[in-house]
């Protein structure tokens, strides 16, 4: 049963690396063509709504990627109860998606600075129909990802191509957003209709009282996963306030080169380990406790040489993605590139640990209070140092957040760290460990 375990936990792992390198990967091969054609101001007109409309993906899907994953994942075999949720969290997200509606329509007057950026706003915004339909919670939950990846694979794929045939002058560059939330409310809507048919899963009637409670029920974890916003994205919509859509466009080429890599290592990994790990938690506290203990070396030192990596080849990668009109980049780059060694901690101890310990208020708490550090020091540091200031402003809060997570965990006795297991020869057993089950996972 272990075994077992250990090889559905490794498929997706490689299931999940396949999601991210379909939203990722594929679409790069289109910006170092699409860059050189819109410029450094248009690229910083995109990203801007961008990070605008996470706000309103972050909002619908409420943190149901985790409280979601971690219901079904302790209740797999219930259909019953299994079909009770998906829809709760189907309603939920309708009504949330009429809420955004509304805040959308609103505050795009008073952000926008020209017709043209309005429409790359709601072509934008359009996005978050996909993110309404997409049941990929509950595949993390069945412990069922390569659907998610086939999916994704021909949806990003299809971007990719029409990105390129499409996008031929400066001016198309409103076309970009049009085509992403189009091509993902498509893949989104096949995802739906397949869980249906695999899983069985029959809507039930819900009354809106149980859906007002689901989402009182997991308002901490919202709120946490909205108080990382407050030193992600609300960072670039600070940015676009104050800096010129130029400086944001250089600011978010290095930053979407950082976040590749998260999405392709860093994300995978965790969202693969989170139904494993929450699994474990629900049977034993101390198992894991245990697991974490013998992850967590492992994780640092593997983001400590990935990281170095990605410094020491930073020109070739900014120049080499964008051009050399994107120089100033360069820096950002390099000040960024610590950032997917904080971003595994506190991910390892936040989302795996806290959430599954269920201290869901006292991590939005820390989370919320290192997200408010960060605005404040994000404006002073724009003000003295223009755009540099605002990657510095995020490493600072990644930083504190990390030291705060791990001491309150201590001070609570469930100290996730153990000096041990960052000795060289343990973490060589623990990669020794993985490459077995991987070579008897293709044999």
């Amino acid at each position: 049963m272990k075994m077992d375990n250990n090889k559905r936990l490794i498929k997706n792992i490689l299931s999940l690396g396949v999601v991210q390198v379909a939203n990722y990967v594929l679409p790069l091969v289109s910006i170092p063509i699409i860059v050189r054609i819109i410029g450094p101001q248009n690229f910083g007109i995109i990203n801007y709504y961008n990070s605008f409309t996470a706000y309103f993906i972050l909002l619908i899907n409420y943190g149901f990627d985790y409280s979601g994953t971690r219901f079904i994942a302790a209740d797999q075999d219930n259909v019953l109860r299994r079909n009770q949720q998906f829809t709760k969290i189907l309603m939920a997200k309708g009504l949330l998606f009429m809420v955004s509606i509304v805040v959308f329509t609103t505050s795009i007057l008073f952000i926008s600075k020209s017709n043209g950026e309005t429409m790359v706003a709601v072509y934008t915004f359009l996005i978050v129909i996909a993110w309404v339909l997409s049941p990929n919670w509950f595949y993390q939950g069945m412990q069922e990802l390569t659907p998610v990846a086939i999916f994704n694979l021909v949806s990003k794929t299809l971007f990719t191509v029409l990105i390129l045939l499409m996008i031929r002058k400066r001016d198309d560059y409103m076309l970009q957003p049009l085509i992403l939330s189009l091509t993902q409310i498509g893949i989104a809507l096949a995802s739906f209709l397949y869980a249906i048919k695999k899983f069985g899963i029959v809507l039930k009637r819900t009354s809106m009282g149980a859906v007002l409670k689901l989402l009182w029920e997991d308002r901490m974890l919202f709120f946490s996963m909205l108080s990382t916003n407050l030193y992600t994205d609300t960072n670039i919509v600070v940015l676009g306030l104050f800096e010129t859509r130029e400086h944001v466009g250089y600011f978010t080429a290095a930053w979407k080169l950082i976040f590749v890599f998260l999405v392709l290592i860093s994300f995978p990994i965790s969202q693969a380990l989170f139904p494993y790990i929450a699994n474990s938690f629900a049977k034993n506290i101390n198992d894991g406790l245990e697991k974490i203990r013998r992850i967590l070396p492992l994780i640092i030192y593997f983001s400590l040489i990935c990281s170095a990596v990605l410094y020491l080849s930073s020109q070739m990668l900014v120049t080499g993605f964008y051009g050399h009109s994107f120089q100033p980049a360069v820096k950002i780059f390099r000040i960024l590139t610590i950032v997917p060694v904080l971003s595994f901690i506190n991910t390892i101890l936040g989302l795996q640990t806290m959430v599954n310990l269920k201290m869901d208020r006292p991590y939005f708490v820390i989370i919320f209070s290192g997200g408010i550090f960060s605005i404040i020091f994000n404006v002073v540091m724009l003000h003295f140092y223009g755009y540099t200031g605002s990657a510095w402003s995020w490493i600072f809060a990644e930083t504190i957040i990390a030291a705060t997570l791990w001491y309150y965990l201590k001070s609570r006795n469930y100290n996730p760290v153990k000096p041990a297991g960052f000795n060289p020869r343990m973490v060589l057993q623990e990669v020794k460990l993985i490459v077995t089950n991987l070579k008897k996972k293709v044999s």
